[in-house]
C-alpha cells in the first residue's frame, strides 16, 4: 500500500501471511535460491528448497501455514495482509512505540484445495487477476479494515519470542488489534503497465514519525528494494507519475537516465545544499529517535529467543480438522518428492517439535514409522 501523504509516500509492503521464513538477512538469497528453478533443470523441486528448509528450523511456522490452503487464494480479494515486519511510530516528545501491520479482507479469507487449484489452473492459471478485475468492474469493490499493534519498548521482552523476529506472529490475545482505517479498491488500471507494472514499493519508503525496528530481516530489505527499483525502473523511477509524490520534492536528486526535474530548481547551477545563492534550508523539525547505547557489544549471533516451533503448533491446533488434512497430505505431496531420506526424516522432527500429531501424521504420510528415528 502506497500512502501519498503531505510529507512524501510511505509505503507498507508484506505479505498475505504474517511471519516469514527466515529471521537472518544474510540467508535472503539463499532461500530465493532454493525456492527459484534449479540452474541445471530450470524447474522448481522440493529436493531443493527442502534440503535448504531442512537446516532453517525458524521456517516451521512459516511452512505451515502456507502449506495450508492459504497457499493458494481463490482471488486477491480473498486474502488478509501484514506488514510480517515492526516498525517505530515515534510522536512529537520523541518516544517510541513499536507497531505492527494488519489488513483483514471483508470479504474473508477463501481458498482453495490441491484438488480445485488443479481444476481451476487447468482452465485458467490467472484466475486471481480475473476474480479481482471483474469484481471491481462490477462495482463490488472490495475492502480491507487496516489494523495496527502496538508494543511499548519497557514491554518488548515480556513475551516468550522477540516481537523483532519475523518469524513470529504477534498474537491478537497478547496484543490488541486497533482498527485504524479501511482501504476500498475502487477501480481498475487504465494501463496496467502505467499503473501497476511501474509503482515501486519499498520498505524503506518512510515519512516523518515512522521509523525502521531493530528486526535484522527488516535492516537488509530497506536497502534491497531501493537496489531492485534502479535496476528495473532505472535511477529516476521516483519521477514515474505512479511513484511521484504529491507534494513538490524539495531536494537535488536529478541529472542520469530519464531524468525530468532540472526545471525545478530554483538556480539551475545550484544543485547542491547548503549555499549562500539559494534560500533552501534544511528542515530541522523532523530527527530520527534517540537511542541510548551503554555496555554495547556488536556481535554476530542468534537472538536469545529463537522459539522456532510454539507459534507453528499453536497455528496447527487453531486449524479446522479438514484444513489439518489438506496441511498433511499438501506437505507430504511436496515432502515425498524428496529423495534424501534424511532429509524427509529432519523435516519431520521439526514438524513433531511444533505438535506431537502434526508431525506423526507427516511421517506416516511419507512411510515413517516410530522405529525409522530410533538410533540403533
Amino acid at each position: 500500500m502506497k500512502f501519498y501523504t503531505e510529507q512524501g509516500n510511505y509505503d507498507i509492503v508484506g505479505n498475505n501471511l504474517p511471519v516469514f521464513f527466515i529471521r537472518d538477512v544474510m540467508k535472503f538469497s539463499d532461500m530465493v535460491h532454493s525456492l527459484k528453478p534449479s540452474p541445471v533443470t530450470n524447474k522448481q523441486d522440493p529436493n531443493r528448497f527442502f534440503d535448504f528448509f531442512s537446516n532453517i528450523p525458524e521456517a516451521t511456522h512459516m511452512i505451515t501455514r502456507l502449506w495450508t490452503d492459504l497457499g493458494t487464494p481463490l482471488g486477491y480479494q480473498y486474502i488478509n495482509g501484514s506488514s510480517v515486519h515492526g516498525f517505530k511510530w515515534i510522536n512529537n516528545k520523541g518516544e517510541v512505540t513499536y507497531v505492527k501491520y494488519s489488513w483483514v479482507s471483508k470479504q474473508g479469507e477463501k481458498n482453495m484445495s490441491s484438488e480445485e487449484v488443479s481444476i481451476q489452473q487447468s482452465k485458467d492459471w490467472q484466475h486471481a487477476t480475473v476474480s479481482l478485475f471483474n469484481n471491481i468492474k462490477e462495482g463490488n469493490h472490495p475492502q480491507w479494515n487496516l489494523y495496527v499493534q502496538m508494543i511499548k519498548p519497557e514491554d518488548i521482552h515480556n513475551f516468550d519470542f522477540w516481537p523483532l523476529d519475523a518469524t513470529k506472529d504477534w498474537p491478537a490475545d497478547k496484543i490488541n488489534k486497533v482498527k485504524i482505517a479501511t482501504m476500498t479498491l475502487n477501480r481498475n488500471p487504465v494501463n496496467y503497465f502505467q499503473e501497476v507494472e511501474s509503482i515501486a514499493f519499498s520498505r524503506g519508503s518512510l515519512i516523518p514519525g515512522v521509523e525502521s525496528s531493530e528486526d535484522r530481516l527488516l535492516q537488509g530489505r530497506l536497502f534491497s528494494y531501493f537496489d531492485t527499483h534502479l535496476h528495473r525502473l532505472g535511477p529516476n523511477y521516483l519521477q514515474i507519475d505512479v511513484n511521484e509524490p504529491k507534494n513538490k520534492a524539495v531536494n537535488y536528486n536529478s541529472d542520469s537516465y530519464l531524468s525530468a526535474r532540472n526545471d525545478d530548481f530554483l538556480h539551475a547551477d545550484i544543485n547542491y545544499q547548503s549555499s549562500n545563492k539559494v534560500s533552501l534550508a534544511e528542515n530541522t523539525d523532523y530527527r530520527y529517535s534517540k537511542s541510548t547505547l551503554k555496555n554495547v557489544t556488536i556481535m554476530q549471533q542468534s537472538i536469545s529467543k529463537t522459539n522456532d516451533f510454539a507459534q507453528a503448533g499453536e497455528f496447527y491446533r487453531s486449524l479446522s480438522k479438514v484444513d489439518q488434512d489438506h496441511l498433511i497430505a499438501n506437505l507430504s505431496g511436496d515432502l515425498g518428492q524428496v529423495t534424501d531420506k534424511n532429509i524427509q526424516k529432519k523435516m519431520v522432527t521439526y514438524f513433531y517439535r511444533a505438535d506431537k500429531d502434526y508431525g506423526m501424521r507427516v511421517a506416516q504420510a511419507l512411510g515413517f514409522g516410530m522405529k525409522d528415528f530410533v538410533d540403533p
